[in-house]
């Protein structure tokens, strides 16, 4: 009798022992398994995040360099539209004076032969 109960003892000991290591050993690998879980979704929310800045920065370095472009080109047309026009200035200013002169010639010439002829009269 006493055999029989020290070997149940033993048994339902043991038994005791195997479902706590069990238990012990189900609980790391779910530990293990969160810790896995959790780290890759860190790194994936962090690449994520990454992506997103990297693709922030190069649209803003693309709108920046749309930006200096067109400055640079509305420059360059503000330039060629000033020197277009003093160009045509000057060529009107040189087509005036030359008008000009040409018309105090005539005039001169007119007021010489007017002379000349009064003083051919007289």
């Amino acid at each position: 009798q006493q055999q029989a109960q020290a070997e149940e003892a033993t048994r339902k000991q043991q038994q005791l022992e195997a479902e706590e290591t069990t238990r012990k050993q189900q609980q790391l690998e779910a530990e293990e398994a969160t810790r896995k879980q959790q780290q890759l979704e860190a790194e994936e929310a962090t690449r994520k995040q990454q992506q997103l800045e990297a693709e922030e920065a190069t649209r803003k370095q693309q709108q920046a360099q749309e930006e200096a472009t067109r400055k640079q080109q509305q420059l360059e047309a503000e330039e060629a539209t000033r020197k277009q026009q003093q160009a045509q200035a000057e060529k009107a200013t040189r087509k005036q004076q030359a008008q000009a002169e040409e018309a105090t010639g005539k005039q001169q010439q007119a007021q010489a032969e007017e002379v000349t002829r009064k003083q051919q009269l007289e």
